[in-house]
């Protein structure tokens, strides 16, 4: 397993593929303070206008503003605009 994981990251190394194309990590894009774009996410949690928790496989994605929407949702990802005023994480809990 551990021989299979070396040759898979040296792979990846070597094609110059990014992390979270090979894994599932979220990748968050902030275009100003008026959208943001999240790939690789698992889930909506909640959703009002003043505040947007999104579920990653790394923990959860809170946003906070007014005027908040989920412009577009696909299976892979999703993306926030509106007045974006805070965004923090709370990591997943390790079992």
């Amino acid at each position: 397993m551990v021989k299979i994981k070396k040759r898979r990251n040296k792979l990846e190394r070597i094609l110059e593929m990014p992390i979270e194309v090979t894994t599932s990590n979220p990748k968050i894009t902030i275009l100003g303070f008026s959208e943001l774009l999240i790939e690789n996410f698992k889930g909506i949690i909640e959703y009002e206008d003043y505040l947007i928790k999104i579920n990653t496989f790394i923990g959860i994605v809170i946003i906070e503003g007014d005027k908040l929407n989920l412009n577009q949702i696909t299976e892979n990802d999703v993306s926030v605009n509106g007045e974006i005023e805070k965004i923090y994480f709370e990591p997943a809990e390790e079992d």
